[in-house]
């Protein structure tokens, strides 16, 4: 059986790969940007490249939504043994 309601498949499925994917990006962001600003910090009085860290987290974060159609497509077809 699907995950998904049968009225509705392919909406649901959509609405469920883009909550999956949303939450693994954002902590992919997190991670990323977080540590690049903790590993580039050197003292108080050199600039800091956050916002830099954060452009590379975005990219990173990005990444996993390659698997978008792949994830809707898993959600929506139906298995035998479920």
């Amino acid at each position: 059986m699907s995950r998904c309601a049968p009225g509705r498949p392919d909406s649901e499925a959509r609405d469920l790969a883009q909550f999956v994917l949303g939450a693994i990006s954002l902590v992919v962001w997190f991670l990323v940007a977080f540590a690049l600003s903790y590993a580039w910090f050197i003292d108080e009085y050199s600039a800091r490249p956050i916002l830099m860290a954060g452009g590379i987290a975005f990219g990173v974060a990005a990444l996993p939504w390659l698997a978008y159609r792949r994830l809707v497509r898993r959600f929506t077809t139906r298995r035998a043994d479920r």
